[in-house]
């Protein structure tokens, strides 16, 4: 299976080469990441800065080191992710399922979007791409279908 994103690379953070971490928070449970361009680099501390997330990988040990780091995409492998609870799921999962309708499918969702207040899931349907709150509770997911109860104007 292909890597998945998980978050970027931001700022550095300190002079030994500390970086700021935007995405999932399971980066932190995480022993090493795929840095994009870079390869494997495995994370010596994953630690909480008021609600951000500071990395620090293994041989970048300066602010300049972190600095040409910055904006990259950082990857893991699915199998090295943890385990979810039951009835939760990782985007990636999501992406490819059918959506369904009264039992009958009518589309595919093509990705999901972190739409600040709510999760979207974007969703084709022939030709258009429409948003369907994923957090709703006309929308359930499983691990092998999404369905969606008919709510007026949603799929229109």
């Amino acid at each position: 299976m292909k890597r998945v994103e998980v978050g970027r690379l931001g700022s550095p953070y300190g002079l030994g080469g500390a970086i700021k971490f935007h995405g999932e928070p399971v980066v932190a449970e995480l022993e090493r990441v795929y840095i994009e361009g870079l390869g494997y680099r495995a994370i010596e501390e994953a630690y909480y800065l008021g609600e951000e997330i500071v990395l620090e990988l293994v041989g970048v040990g300066t602010v300049e080191a972190a600095r040409a780091l910055s904006g990259r995409a950082v990857l893991a492998d699915p199998e090295e992710l943890p385990e979810l609870e039951e009835g939760r799921f990782y985007y990636f999962q999501l992406v490819g399922l059918p959506v369904l309708v009264n039992g009958e499918p009518v589309g595919e969702v093509i990705d999901v979007d972190d739409a600040g207040a709510q999760d979207v899931l974007v969703v084709r349907i022939g030709s258009k791409r429409h948003l369907i709150p994923l957090q709703a509770p006309y929308v359930r997911a499983s691990a092998t279908r999404i369905e969606v109860e008919p709510i007026p104007g949603l799929l229109e």
